[in-house]
Order: C-alpha cells, then structure tokens, then sequence
C-alpha cells in the first residue's frame, strides 16, 4: 500500500507467507500447458502428413528417438512403393530420407546399399562396413550379401579382403570362401593371399593346405599339380573334394575324376555331383551321358535350382539340343515369377543369350518384363551385351543388376573375363 516513505507491504511481518512456490507452479503449470499444446499440435501435424507416431513419443522424453524412427518408418514405405511403381529416382530420395531420420535401422541401412552399389559403390561399401560394426548379430549375413555384390560389380581385390577374413572366422561357410579366393586369383593373377594362407598356422587354414598347394603349382609346374590331384586329401572340407574332382576334369582325367567322384558321393550333394557329372560328360563328349544326366533332372517338376544348374552348365558348355529341352520343360511348368524364383528366370535368360537364340530370348523376355514391372529395362541392358558379345562393355557391369545364384555369376565372369591392367611402361 502506499505511504509517505513509499509502497509498503499492508500485511504484518508474522503474518507474512512465502509465495515462491505458489508463482513457481504457476509458471511450471503453465509452461507445462504451453509444452502439451505444442505437442498436441505436433502430434496432429505429424499424424495428418502420415507418420505412424504415438503422442507418447512426443511427450515423454525418453521417447523422443521414436520420433525419428516413424519418420524413417515412414519414408521407408514411400521408397517401397515407389520402386514397386518403377520410380527409381524417387524411390531412391525417399530410401535416403529414411536412413537419414532412422539411421540405426538394419533393413533400411542395407537396402540402401544394395541400391547404391552401382552408382555409388564406395558410398555402400561404407554403408556395408558401418553394417558390419552397428549390428554385430546380423554380420555372417552381412558378410554375405556384401561378397555377393562386390563379385557382381568385378571387384575382385573386395571379394578376396572378405574371403580371406571370412575364411579364418567362419568355418561353417569355409568352402564358401575358398571357391571366392581360388576364383578371384585367377581372376587377377595375385597368390600373394594364397601363399599367406598356405603359410598360416592359423586352425581354420591348415585342412586348406593341399589345394592351395596345388593351385599354386597348375600355375607353375602342371605335371606336378595333377600328381598331386591324384593323391588322397581325407581331410579336405567339400569345396575342396569339389575342386580336386573338378581340376581333374579340366586336367583330362575325367574318368580318374568320375571314379573319385563315385568313391566319394556321401561327401557332396545332389547339385555338385550333378554340375561335375554335366562338366565331365560335356568335357569328355559324352552326349548321350550327358543327355540321359539331363532327362533326370528334368524328369520331375521343374524347380528354381535345376534351372539355375543347367542353366550355369550352358553358360560354361553351350549346347543348343540341352538349352531346346530346358527351354521346352520350363514354358510347360510356368513357374510363377516370384521373388524366389526370379533369379531362375534370369538365369535361364542369361544362357539364351550365351547360346545367342534370339527367338526364345524374346519370349522369356516379354514374360519377365510383363511381371517385374519397372524393373524391365534391366533386360533391355542384358539383351543389348549378350547380342554385342560384351563389346562394349565388360559382363560386371551387367550383373549387379540381375540378381542370380552365385554360381551363374561365377560362370558368366569366366566365360566373359575382365581383361586384366597392362603393366605399366616406363620410357628409359
């Protein structure tokens, strides 16, 4: 109240409360009502543009991470359907929105950078490697899908840099990786990995020690190599049975290899013994052992992996009676074209074009592309190769795009080579 000294409180001192606390709830009170109607508003902004969020993610603090998780979810669906609709452009803005706003997302993270693989290949080997550290759990099946991608593109010194690692720390998938280390050396010429490992005291290296040995020696000395092809290797793991029988065969012993083969039979499945039978019998000029090995895989109901192991074998030994009666059994089946058996399709398509019968590459053509959508100008950039005879450019650009076995990627890189660099020249 106002006096003649000025305002002075009307209240006596002991009568005097503190209203501190009362002015503090006021304004927490109130900031707390300003914080919930923003949040509100949010929510209903959010919410109206599609993003699946709970107001509870944008309340409660410890929450708030959700919110760049919808968000990621959310754009994640977008790039879904874009790329369903064949709009890669947009697809791909909306697949990189995604891993922006939810960056610790596996499926996303990598779905990324199997797109990016061959545009940007370096950009997805980081993504690949961040992968690989991020998400320790899902590594073997990292590791896989990364090889794969890598050997599609032709970057073979990245395939032999996982299938070295990958050879010491996965045994269970070890012949998997010896096959990528033997075919990436004679891809590029290189031993200084094989020799590494033939010197290794390392546990998962030393059953490996009598192929290495002898791949190192049909690179010097042949005559010593198929001495060597010939002895027993009782501890070798399965690729290594497979790569002794098979180098026989290349070697000329193709009956001492099939007497192997016989001996060994428990220790390989039905589709390595059947892909050595095909190559002994098309090595050696057996048709009519080749035709009767045919007639049984034909003889059930046509499936994805028969398809995928005749069609390898063409690639490697075309022939045109084989390919008329693949070719024959598979428009009677019409297998559905599915994501699983896409690749089939593709593989079959890829040994028409080897054999160069433009007639039935047109006619599987038209039926892939009337149900992949837009992912049909793959096949225009496939027919295009086939038909110059990989002029113009070489196969590892064609085969990111075309997702098939690994082994049909392994026989249309031998059968298609990437020339190797010149050494350099200095003047003098």
């Amino acid at each position: 109240m106002p006096t003649p000294n000025g305002l002075r409180c009307s209240v006596d001192t002991p009568q005097v409360r503190p209203f501190w606390g009362r002015a503090l709830a006021l304004y927490l009170g109130a900031g707390l009502a300003i914080y919930l109607a923003g949040a509100c508003a949010l929510f209903g902004f959010l919410r109206t543009v599609g993003y699946p969020i709970s107001i509870v993610h944008l309340v409660w603090p410890p929450s708030w991470h959700r919110v760049g998780q919808a968000r990621g979810s959310f754009f994640w669906g977008r790039a879904q359907q874009a790329f369903a609709a064949g709009r890669m452009s947009e697809g791909m803005l909306y697949l990189t929105n995604a891993h922006e706003f939810d960056p610790d997302n596996y499926a996303i993270a990598f779905t990324l950078a199997q797109r990016l693989q061959l545009t940007h290949p370096l950009r997805a080997d980081e993504l690949y490697r961040e992968l690989i550290h991020d998400h320790p759990a899902q590594r073997p099946l990292t590791y896989q899908l990364w090889f794969r991608t890598r050997l599609a593109r032709g970057d073979f010194a990245g395939v032999e840099e996982i299938a070295r690692l990958r050879l010491l720390e996965d045994p269970d998938n070890a012949s998997v990786w010896m096959r990528a280390l033997v075919f990436v050396s004679r891809q590029t010429g290189e031993q200084a990995t094989l020799r590494q490992l033939l010197a290794s005291e390392h546990a998962a290296a030393i059953p490996w020690r009598p192929l290495l040995g002898t791949e190192l020696l049909l690179r010097e000395n042949r005559a010593r190599a198929r001495i060597e092809l010939t002895r027993p290797w009782p501890d070798i793991p399965p690729y290594g049975l497979y790569y002794q029988i098979d180098e026989r065969i290349e070697l000329g012993d193709v009956i001492g290899a099939v007497d192997l083969l016989e001996a060994n039979r428990p220790r390989l499945d039905d589709t390595a013994i059947a892909a050595l039978l095909l190559h002994a019998y098309a090595t050696m000029g057996a048709t009519t052992s080749r035709d009767r090995l045919t007639t049984s895989l034909l003889a059930p109901a046509l499936t994805a992996p028969t398809v995928n192991l005749l069609a390898a074998h063409l690639i490697r030994h075309p022939d045109s009676a084989t390919l008329d009666r693949l070719f024959t059994k598979f428009e009677h089946a019409n297998l559905a074209l599915t994501d699983a058996t896409l690749e089939s399709h593709l593989a079959l398509f890829c040994a028409i074009g080897v054999a160069g019968d433009w007639a039935k590459l047109q006619t599987l053509g038209a039926k892939i592309r009337s149900q992949i959508g837009g992912q049909a100008a793959m096949l225009g950039v496939a027919e295009a190769f086939f038909r110059h005879r990989g002029d113009d450019a070489p196969v590892a650009r064609l085969l990111p795009i075309l997702p098939m076995s690994l082994e049909v990627h392994y026989a249309l890189l031998e059968r298609y080579p990437a020339p190797r660099p010149k050494p350099a020249r200095f003047l003098p």
